[in-house]
Order: C-alpha cells, then sequence, then structure tokens
C-alpha cells in the first residue's frame, strides 16, 4: 500500500517490545491512528533513538491497517514541536493530558475533525506559554471539543420546558436532559446537578474558569461513561484556594 503523510499529535504510546511502541495519534487530515512504530526506540549508528513523547507534534509518515491488521504502520516520524513548557507547571501538564484523553475516548478511527485538531494544537501551544492560565484555556477547549464531537449542550434555555433562565434561582445541569434545567424541570431527572447561577451570565472565555471546567467535565465523565484518569489531579490544581 502506498505511504500516506499527515500532521498529527502523540495522545497515548503503549509498550509493545523493548524497540517498539503503540502510537495513538491525532491527525489534522485523517482523525485519530492507531499505527505500530516498529524500531523507534532502536538506536543505529548514526542516530541516537529518542522515541515518541506525548503530547509532541510532527510529521507522520505511515502505512494504513488494511486486511485483517488493526493496527496501521508509522514509517518515519519528524518531530516539530514538544511544547515542552507543558512540563514546566503541573497544571499545564496536566491540562495537556487531559486534553489528550477527551480526544482519544471520544473520537472514532475513519473519523476526521480538522476543526479538533486546530483546537487541540492550539490549546497545547497556549498552555505550554509561560504565564498561562489554566482554567479558562482547557475550559475553551471543553466547549470547542463538545461543539465538534456533536455533544454541545443547551445553556440559553431551560433543556426541559424552554424557559428563560433568571439569574440568581436554582439551576441544574444534566446530561440526559441535554443541558441546563430550571428548578421546575430538575426534579424530573435522576442524573442532574446544581451548577453556579453565574453560568447563564458569562462564557468559558469571560466567566470563571473553574466553574466551566468543573460544569464540562461532569457532562464529559456521563459521556464517556467514567471520568478521564487525569481529571482528578487537574480538578485539585485548578480550585480556587481559600483565603
Amino acid at each position: 500500500m502506498p505511504i500516506e503523510r499527515d500532521e498529527a499529535i502523540v495522545l497515548r504510546l503503549t509498550e509493545y517490545s523493548e524497540t517498539s511502541q503503540i502510537a495513538t495519534l491525532f491527525a489534522a487530515r485523517v482523525g485519530l491512528l492507531r499505527l505500530i512504530a516498529k524500531g523507534i526506540k532502536r538506536g543505529t549508528a548514526k542516530r541516537v533513538a529518542a522515541g515518541l513523547d506525548l503530547l509532541e507534534y510532527g510529521q507522520v509518515h505511515f502505512v494504513p491497517a488494511h486486511g485483517d491488521a488493526t493496527l496501521g504502520t508509522m514509517t518515519e516520524w519528524s518531530q516539530r514541536d514538544t511544547f515542552s513548557g507543558l512540563r514546566r507547571a503541573l497544571p499545564r501538564l496536566y491540562a495537556g493530558l487531559y486534553s489528550a484523553e477527551l480526544v482519544t475516548a471520544l473520537t472514532e478511527e475513519d473519523d476526521p475533525h480538522p476543526e479538533l485538531f486546530e483546537a487541540l494544537h492550539t490549546v497545547l501551544g497556549e498552555l505550554a506559554a509561560d504565564g498561562a492560565v489554566v482554567a479558562p484555556l482547557i475550559a475553551r477547549f471543553q466547549a470547542d471539543f463538545l461543539n465538534a464531537v456533536g455533544y454541545t449542550p443547551v445553556l440559553d434555555e431551560c433543556v426541559s420546558c424552554h424557559a428563560e433562565l433568571r439569574p440568581g434561582e436554582p439551576l441544574y445541569f444534566s446530561t440526559a436532559a441535554g443541558g441546563l434545567l430550571c428548578r421546575d424541570c430538575e426534579m424530573h431527572y435522576v442524573e442532574k446537578q446544581r451548577v453556579s447561577p453565574a453560568i447563564i451570565t458569562s462564557t468559558p472565555q469571560t466567566g470563571d474558569g473553574y466553574t466551566w471546567f468543573t460544569l464540562f467535565d461532569y457532562h464529559l465523565r456521563n459521556l464517556v461513561g467514567r471520568r478521564m484518569k487525569s481529571a482528578p489531579q487537574l480538578d485539585t490544581l485548578l480550585k480556587p484556594r481559600r483565603t
């Protein structure tokens, strides 16, 4: 089969042998990719093998899976950006890992999402910058992600009765319902959680980043059926400290 080429970000690495890895990538043109990288950790007389690293961006050359094979084969990887700033602060690193987990959990192979690739590439670059304010950046990525995969919740009215939501009144969110619920409708849903009334007067860009992060994380946890492994640590790192 002909060799294909694409831009990609490394989402997950699994050890396959002493010299090889299975790489889960998110590519600009083809979407989620699972490739075996044979010999990626084996050095030669002219080259020191550095392998692949999580959350790095580069150009991948690969042969797609075919026949009964479940994995394609990586033939070449050219590193372009390691987003090294992610590793200089734990909140930034965990936000990057969280973003990668979301993409792995809720996208499928042979399902391209070029707009989501651009959103992931952008947020990793922003998180890697010194002085990055993590909470609003990750909340914005969650919103972009939900929009790209078709699970954006209703946040401008009660999703059940379509009533206007008024500031100061009790407010609830339900993934099963598909968005916000007023106090008259929330009793009809078992799965729900109370949320800050500030949600209806702000956006992930203008409001409190941590408030938006926790709302979207609750929604995503229900969609996936589990919480992202990095979410508890990220939540702890982002939670405002009491004074």
